[in-house]
């Protein structure tokens, strides 16, 4: 696959509230030739999801082997630099996977990603799929105002930065109202572990708070897909069963899951709250995350119950999820089923 050209687009991303301006970021497929992510002042947006494009007349490139780039922290006030080799192969292998229902290419992307205190995420991205292949620490530097904005040299660091979060209410309120994250917030967001999904169709005893397995003459629940969005910036919404295998994957931040019984189809959507989740997976996983583990949905949707767990082989019983690190919502049939007690999403965020 060397020297192939592929189709994909570049993009720049940050975080809401977390607003990041760049003097220049390149991605190098050889050492004359690069792609510039394309500009945009400022980058903030859903992490992970491209938000600058130029609509160039050649998208075909080679992979390319280098990024660098240099950007303006406007909340922090601090300019970073990084430099780094990616991996080739990982994303040669990634962009010459198809899709196996369409045989479309899953990959259409090159993200990168500029998160607080110099972290930089590289994603290759499609609609169906994102992956996150690196994830790095950059360089703070100084940078003279004159070659950062050459058209206004007399402009101060802080009378850009002021003009920005000033004209911008929701970074204006955030920052006055929380400051910046803690250190680690996007490192925790950026771990990964290794699980799979396992859905357990039983029947829920309420007076003993106990599962049990249907009876052979009764008719069983049969799984159709589950879907993800994670805290790390990527998702799965392929139905390729890829997700019920174990696989490297970060904290999940949205889980859609479909299944039918008889001729009732129902789907559950779960959105977990950050800190929560985070702590929960910090705790079970401690300093080993790489040991495979489940993440146990157990489903008796007659009954209206509905439980999350964690389990790894040596343990006695799976680690409940407490149903305060998420809520939830059914549909029936299209119709509303079920919805947790602190549920609050907006109308219609199932919709992803």
């Amino acid at each position: 696959m060397k020297n192939q050209n592929y189709t994909y687009l570049v993009s720049g991303t940050a975080p809401w509230c977390y607003p990041v301006d760049t003097m220049f970021a390149l991605l190098y497929y050889d050492a004359d030739n690069a792609i510039e992510i394309p500009k945009r002042y400022p980058y903030q947006g859903e992490w992970g999801q491209p938000l600058s494009m130029h609509l160039l007349e050649q998208t075909q490139y080679p992979i390319p082997y280098l990024l660098d780039m240099v950007w303006l922290s406007i909340v922090e006030r601090k300019f970073y630099s990084l430099t780094k080799r990616l991996p080739v192969d990982i994303l040669e292998n990634l962009f010459a996977r198809r899709d196996n229902n369409t045989n479309q290419a899953v990959f259409n992307y090159i993200i990168v990603g500029m998160a607080p205190y110099g972290k930089v995420a590289v994603w290759i991205h499609g609609p169906n799929k994102a992956v996150l292949v690196a994830w790095e620490k950059a360089e703070q530097i100084e940078v003279s105002m004159k070659d950062f904005m050459p058209m206004n040299p007399n402009a101060t660091l802080d009378e850009n930065c002021d003009f920005y979060i000033n004209n911008d209410a929701e970074v204006e309120k955030n920052l006055t109202k929380n400051g910046l994250p803690p250190c680690d917030l996007y490192d925790k967001y950026m771990q990964q572990f290794i699980y799979r999904y396992l859905p357990i169709y039983e029947k829920y005893d309420a007076d003993r708070n106990k599962w049990a397995k249907y009876k052979e003459d009764e008719p069983t629940p049969e799984f159709e897909y589950i879907e993800e969005a994670l805290f790390d910036g990527t998702h799965d919404k392929l139905h390729d069963d890829g997700l019920l295998k174990y696989h490297e994957a970060g904290k999940p931040q949205k889980l859609a899951a479909k299944w039918h019984i008889r001729k009732s189809e129902y789907t559950a959507y779960f959105w977990f709250e950050d800190e929560k989740i985070c702590a929960l997976y910090d705790k079970f996983y401690g300093a080993h995350p790489d040991t495979k583990s489940d993440f146990i949905i157990r489903i008796d949707a007659e009954q209206k119950k509905y439980e999350l767990s964690l389990f790894r082989y040596g343990m006695k019983e799976p680690q409940i999820i407490p149903e305060t690190t998420y809520q939830l919502l059914v549909f029936k049939n299209g119709f509303e089923d079920y919805r947790s007690g602190n549920y609050n999403q907006k109308r219609g965020a199932w919709i992803w």
